[in-house]
């Protein structure tokens, strides 16, 4: 199952003003690889508009409480939502079979 994941920090819970938070915060985001072999969670994708003080990523996992130990993994206070998705092609396919059972 894929989750698509938006997290929110302000500035004063920002690694870049809060310095003593950047070796933590650094140490987790160089170890996302791991923990994720770990809890069975892949990274498809995991973006940061620095300005905005948001990233985004997207996740797979066959469990939410698994998506969830990997974004809480990073320690940075912040908003966290958690959206599962699904592929394009997979919602194509589905309105198709529903579209040709009401013909």
């Amino acid at each position: 199952m894929l989750f698509h994941v938006t997290m929110t920090h302000t500035e004063d819970n920002c690694a870049m003003y809060q310095r003593e938070m950047m070796p933590g915060y650094l140490n987790a985001l160089e170890n996302l690889e791991a923990l994720g072999n770990e809890l069975n969670v892949k990274l498809h994708y995991f973006t940061l508009c620095g300005p905005d003080h948001v990233s985004f990523a997207l996740l797979e996992a066959d469990a939410l409480s698994a998506v969830s130990k990997f974004v809480f993994s990073i320690p940075v206070p912040q908003k966290i939502t958690i959206v599962p998705v699904d592929h394009l092609d997979n919602f194509v396919a589905m309105a198709r079979a529903a579209t040709a059972s009401q013909e």
